[in-house]
């Protein structure tokens, strides 16, 4: 019976708020639109709010800054340590003077 009907030839129903567009494809198919004046208002309301969603969450990860964490380098590491070496070294020798001068007394 499909092929009876010319190509292209389409029907339509509404009923409501809802419309059914039936048209005949080349070959043996058909295409089927169906459409709802409530649904399309509800698709167009989700999707601005999925829109707004999506720009609001854009600017939230663009308003941080990226974080660098720069690790020291090999000749940095050595300065550090040779520091901590010298004061240890500095502090070491003050106390030995120290209590040299105070075992003096005594």
């Amino acid at each position: 019976m499909l092929k009876q009907i010319p190509v292209g030839t389409g029907f339509s129903k509404r009923s409501g708020q809802a419309t059914v567009n039936v048209i005949r494809m080349p070959g043996d198919s058909i295409e089927v639109i169906a459409t709802c004046d409530s649904l399309a208002r509800q698709v167009i309301l989700l999707s601005e709010e999925l829109t707004r969603i999506r720009n609001e969450t854009q600017e939230e990860v663009e308003e941080l800054p990226p974080e660098v964490i720069k690790e020291p380098t090999g000749f940095q590491w050595f300065q550090i340590w040779a520091g901590r070496v010298t004061l240890l070294i500095i502090i070491l020798t003050l106390l030995k003077r120290y209590l040299k001068h105070r075992a003096a007394k005594l």
